[in-house]
């Protein structure tokens, strides 16, 4: 795009006795044919202080459209299917499967889109950005107002088994505001290879009729052609995203095939009061698989209801740096960090899993601050736990309908556990390890094949091994 291209105004598009009530926000005038004519006409679009109520506005390659921020507002026009896509690119069996012919290089910027979910409820296709067969789009300072479903769709396609891709697109300083909790995902990715979501904020998100994969982010191909990966989320804030079974961000592999999805990073972001911080759905994987690449860096989870951190079945991942804290009184709270799952009684194992550097306070764990359901190749180390109401490491001894689940070639060293002087007062049943059956804490025997555990600090107060349980490390250190 020229930056000197002519600056196309919607207004003159629009008839002058409108002006006047769209600038005070109660026009119930249809402007779309009017701003797409505006669309259509020109490479700069500018949407001034207003209210403009739309059904679906088609963006074309090549494209900015930007406003006075979020006194600039697309609101729908009403709740009919015409109000489906109200910004989109390619909808249905538009653009092709190949990358090369992809609607490209269009930016949108300082304007507010609202989908009125307050009045209207939840609907799941009601999207307020639809994206499809797209490269190079930059969506920044948009405020993603009160969704039916998605605030932002990045798919293949609007029609079932319609192959469509999309390449480096940006998120940056966006606001999605679910309003009432009555919707589906803040950012919705089906398909993107390459995509930075960077100081976004994610707030009010959630439905409590739906199950996993809703909240603020969420990555869930639907075909082994789908692709996600060389994913970065930096800066971006994460709130009251606390409807049952929500999440933060939630990553799906279950689509993994020939290099399609790997590489995922989750840095410098923040959860707050979430009922997931991130969750995750893995096929079973073995130490032979493709890996995953989860990093998840210097980030702090607050207040949780259930886990902050869902490990499930990934390999090759990364948490470090981190802060996890429960306020007094947050509720019964849940596990930090659980590693491993058992789905559909089929066992999901761990593998290859780093946790270094964190810090844990004040957690209520249903297993442990950190929970093993199953992992292989797991490295603890360097971590802090601070008054947790139970133990900092479980590992559970549950037999799997499968007989698949594991744990071992495990490595805990360099942690610390203490009790602050309130917590020793109130007499805080910490301990730093322990075993479990059916996620309760048990007093088994357990014993770690190719496990080491040295040079870890428990202090006085806090117990090495859960009463009456007996953890042995089976590996063998070697001759000096």
């Amino acid at each position: 795009m020229s930056s000197t291209s002519q600056v196309v105004n919607v207004l003159d598009f629009i008839p002058k006795p409108e002006h006047a009530a769209i600038k005070k926000g109660n026009s119930s005038y249809d402007c779309t044919r009017n701003i797409q004519s505006a669309i259509d006409a020109g490479s700069r679009v500018y949407i001034p202080s207003g209210v403009y109520p739309v059904t679906q506005l088609n963006l074309k390659s090549n494209l900015e459209m930007y406003g006075d921020g979020e006194s600039s507002e697309l609101k729908a026009l009403d709740d009919s299917l015409a109000c489906e896509f109200m910004v989109a690119t390619y909808v249905k069996d538009g653009g092709t499967s190949n990358p090369a012919d992809n609607m490209r290089h269009i930016h949108l910027h300082d304007f507010k889109l609202n989908g009125r979910v307050d009045e209207f409820g939840y609907s799941q296709y009601y999207y307020l950005l639809a994206v499809n067969a797209t490269s190079d789009l930059t969506v920044e300072r948009v405020l993603f107002r009160g969704f039916r479903g998605d605030g932002m769709y990045v798919g293949s396609g609007t029609l079932r088994g319609t192959e469509r891709h999309n390449q480096r697109v940006l998120v940056r300083g966006c606001t999605f505001d679910g309003v009432v909790k009555d919707n589906r995902n803040g950012l919705s990715i089906i398909d993107c290879d390459h995509l930075i979501v960077d100081s976004c904020v994610f707030r009010n998100i959630g439905n409590a009729q739906l199950s996993h994969s809703v909240g603020g982010i969420d990555f869930e191909p639907d075909h082994d052609w789908s692709v996600y990966r060389d994913i970065l989320i930096i800066r971006c804030k994460f709130i009251d995203i606390s409807s049952t079974n929500t999440a933060g961000i939630t990553f799906f592999n279950g689509h993994q095939k020939n290099g399609n999805i790997h590489n995922w990073v989750v840095r410098d972001c923040q959860f707050e009061n979430c009922y997931w911080g991130i969750d995750t759905s893995a096929k079973p994987k073995t130490l032979d698989s493709e890996p995953d690449n989860l990093t998840v860096l210097n980030c702090r989870f607050t207040n949780s209801v259930r886990w902050d951190i869902s490990v499930g079945g990934l390999s090759n991942v990364q948490v470090s740096a981190c802060i996890f804290e429960r306020a007094p009184g947050s509720g019964p709270g849940g596990d930090a960090i659980r590693l491993g799952a058992i789905a559909s009684k089929t066992s999901r194992n761990a593998i290859k899993s780093v946790i270094t550097g964190n810090q844990f306070t004040g957690i209520k764990p249903q297993m442990g601050a950190i929970g093993v359901l199953g992992a292989t190749g797991l490295v603890c180390a360097g971590n802090v736990f601070v008054d947790i109401y139970g133990s900092c490491i479980n590992f559970s001894e549950d037999e799997s309908p499968d007989d698949k689940r594991k744990i071992d070639q495990v490595v805990i060293s360099g942690n610390v556990a203490r009790l602050s002087s309130a917590a020793l007062a109130k007499a805080v049943p910490m301990s730093f390890l322990s075993t479990s059956a059916q996620m309760r804490i048990t007093r088994g025997k357990l014993a770690l094949d190719q496990s080491f555990e040295y040079d870890n600090s428990v202090d006085a107060g806090v117990r090495k091994v859960a009463n009456a349980a007996e953890i042995k490390f089976l590996g063998t250190m070697p001759s000096s």
